[in-house]
């Protein structure tokens, strides 16, 4: 697959069926170039709101998707923040966990890290800030879902895709 910049996490159980959707969300919105309203992906793709419509993605998740990143630039989230909510998202509950008190107790942690990390760095509106960083958990989730109704979707119609979105989304359908 294109555009993955890291493999570890690949290795987490159930990382396929949880939280990657919401993950590649995020690494969008660290893409996402506010003066020509687009995702820049690795090679230099532009991708806008329009080219993901004409792919065939519904508007209404094109749109929350370009809106959340659009949010996620006015906020100035640093690479450290985005690398906690990462974590967090990672290392969040998920169904068929072994050990989910161990995952919670885990993800505390990185939540404990960001709220230091934020309230030194945001000081003195570091309150509202980890608000802010927080509530984009819950939208993480909700576009992660959005995102997988999307590929199954696509999975289940005879739509073909463009190269560029077949292998951002691994979707291997056979011919």
């Amino acid at each position: 697959m294109l555009h993955r910049e890291n493999y570890w996490h690949l290795q987490m159980p159930e990382y396929q069926h949880a939280c990657s959707s919401e993950l590649i969300v995020l690494r969008a919105s660290r893409r996402y170039h506010t003066d020509t309203d687009s995702i820049v992906f690795a090679d230099n793709s532009p991708c806008t709101r329009e080219f993901y419509v004409s792919a065939g993605m519904d508007p209404l998740t094109t749109d929350s998707l370009f809106n959340f990143c659009k949010k996620m630039a006015a906020m100035k989230v640093d690479n450290a923040e985005y690398a906690l909510l990462a974590s967090i998202t990672l290392f969040s509950e998920r169904p068929a966990l072994l050990d989910p008190a161990r995952v919670e107790r885990i993800q505390y942690l990185y939540v404990e890290t960001l709220y230091a990390y934020v309230t030194n760095k945001w000081a003195p509106k570091s309150g509202m800030m980890v608000a802010k960083l927080l509530d984009v958990l819950t939208q993480l989730r909700s576009l992660g879902i959005m995102n997988n109704e999307q590929c199954e979707t696509f999975l289940s119609s005879d739509m073909e895709l463009p190269e560029l979105l077949t292998e951002i989304w691994d979707i291997n359908k056979k011919a």
